[in-house]
């Protein structure tokens, strides 16, 4: 009994049920002493009693039945209710109400052995690489490795929401009707390591495509599932970046069985071309390449994820993933090859867009036990047993982002849970992009920033006529959005010293015009940054 307590009411209390009083809360139910007239006993008279009056109320008194509040939670027969709404998801085909990307992986790896045979490379198809290929599964790569692939992945409250739920419809319907509905269509946009240079043991190819981890990861994908669920369109380019990829995406630049209808996922895997640092900071001891590789990964792909969060203008945008798949080496301080990991992470968050990373996979073992599996020591290009890696990883974070859509998706049909920044941060419109997140946004400036963004997106979206527009996340309207009568990307296209010499000689010869202090010049073995060129040997040359 308290000391504060100086006098206690004796009375048998009868088996009543006490009324609520919302002063003293217990959990799941309240309750209050009950006032009934009794006996008082001044216990400061009575110290010894103390003791006695607590074992005799023990003894004496029955415990309150407390009355429980009613649940928040659903009834059982709710959640059997509820969860018929899911019944039309792709979600209605995996465990609920939850599941993880380690449970769906682990028990279906024998699957995806046999969906990651390629059958355009019939070299591989042999016993020694069946083998490799289940050691790398089973013993190297195990799930709790591969989890390490998943970086950022869009939360309920992004407007990127829309487009996960786009794709995973997409899904379903190609799943459910496959004659009427068209595969899910994904754009991978990169440089040289994209299209596969060096990926087959043996070739010196430019490219190849067959090879390459866009083409290993439609066949994991179809294979797996035995059909054409997804169509993987291998968009890279030798020797660009970001700023190409950007451009691609603003005028529309897409094979032409894409263009009418755009890409459903953009990919942007240019992290090893990103991470090369400033041409005209390489020779310095000075320079600190490691925040001027961060910076200007950050300024391109943040330039390309602006531009295709746009790109559909009043529709749905496609989801847009990043790709780290850059392990070095382009610089000597390891900070510095980590750069661009870095950047994608800020922008990963700030735009709540799908980030995943080869490099976070393997980089220990490539870095710190020196295996050649899966990186080149000597060159930025990697083999098959990496891109293969790099498809892995993309197909392990695709788990990811479908279970925690469905795990949202369940709280929303059973629990009616909706964020509330969904509705006041995140307006109802495509076009709306937060802030450039640069060095100049400061704290103090970025609620009025994310005001005035708003502001802008609602002009735009009346300016577009979009409130007159139905824009349903399963439009498959032909509609070429391109603004620009013919546009294209320039390349090296792979000419040699030889045709270039070649070319020039026969212009020389129409033209009348000798050829004199010019040469083709070939630096390619210092790096897959330098190009084959025709120059001049001697000062003020000129070439008509």
């Amino acid at each position: 009994i308290p000391s504060d307590f100086h006098s206690i009411r004796l009375q048998r209390i009868p088996n009543i049920q006490y009324a609520r009083a919302p002063q003293q809360k217990m959990l799941m139910g309240t309750f209050r002493k009950p006032r009934i007239p009794g006996i008082r006993i001044p216990l400061r008279k009575f110290p010894f009693l103390s003791g006695a009056l607590c074992i005799f109320s023990l003894l004496v008194v029955p415990i309150p039945k407390i009355e429980r509040q009613e649940s928040q939670f659903p009834s059982r027969e709710n959640v059997i209710q509820q969860k018929t709404l899911l019944n039309d998801s792709i979600c209605s085909r995996f465990p609920r109400p939850s599941f993880t990307a380690s449970y769906l992986w682990q028990t279906n790896l024998p699957k995806i052995v046999n969906a990651s045979k390629n059958p355009l490379l019939p070299g591989l198809l042999n016993p020694e690489d069946d083998r490799r290929l289940y050691s790398l599964l089973f013993k190297t790569l195990p799930a709790s490795r591969m989890r390490r692939a998943v970086q950022h992945t869009p939360s309920t409250s992004s407007s990127q929401r829309a487009s996960v739920r786009h794709i995973f419809r997409v899904i379903q319907r190609r799943l459910h009707d496959p004659e009427n509905n068209p595969p899910l269509r994904i754009a991978v946009f990169g440089g040289s390591v994209t299209i596969g240079r060096g990926c087959e043991a043996g070739k010196r190819a430019m490219q190849n495509y067959n090879c390459a981890w866009p083409m290993r990861l439609q066949l994991l994908i179809n294979q797996f599932f035995d059909m054409d669920l997804v169509k993987v369109y291998n968009l890279g380019v030798g020797g660009t970046n970001s700023g190409v990829a950007s451009n691609m995406v603003k005028y529309w630049m897409y094979p032409t069985e894409l263009a009418k209808v755009g890409p459903d996922v953009v990919v942007n895997s240019y992290s090893t071309n990103d991470s090369l640092p400033p041409w005209d900071l390489k020779d310095d001891p000075n320079a600190d390449l490691a925040t001027a590789v961060l910076d200007q990964a950050r300024d391109g792909l943040q330039q390309f994820i602006r531009a295709a969060l746009t790109s559909n203008r009043c529709k749905v945008p496609p989801l847009v993933v990043h790709m780290d798949d850059y392990l070095g080496p382009q610089q000597d301080s390891l900070l510095g090859d980590m750069s661009y990991n870095t950047a994608m992470l800020q922008l990963a968050k700030w735009y709540d867009t799908f980030a995943i990373s080869y490099g976070e996979v393997v980089r220990d073992i490539a870095w710190l036990l020196g295996d050649s599996t899966f990186s080149n020591k000597k060159d930025v290009h990697f083999s098959n047993w990496a891109h293969q890696t790099i498809a892995w990883s993309f197909g392990f974070a695709s788990l990811e982002l479908l279970s925690t859509f469905c795990d949202d998706e369940f709280a929303r049909a059973v629990y009616n849970f909706t964020s509330t920044a969904e509705h006041n941060m995140i307006p109802n419109n495509h076009l709306y992009l937060p802030p450039p997140l640069t060095r100049e946004l400061l704290r103090k400036d970025v609620e009025e920033k994310h005001a005035e963004a708003l502001i802008s997106a609602q002009e735009s979206y009346v300016a577009m006529g979009c409130s007159n527009k139905t824009a349903g996340d399963d439009d498959n309207e032909l509609e070429d959005r391109s603004p620009c009568i013919v546009s294209w990307i320039a390349t090296p296209g792979g000419y040699g010293a030889p045709q270039i010499s070649h070319f020039m000689d026969r212009h020389s010869k129409n033209s009348g015009v000798p050829i004199q202090g010019w040469k083709t010049e070939n630096q390619l073995a210092e790096g897959w940054g330098n190009k084959i060129g025709w120059v001049a040997t001697q000062s003020d040359e000129q070439q008509r």
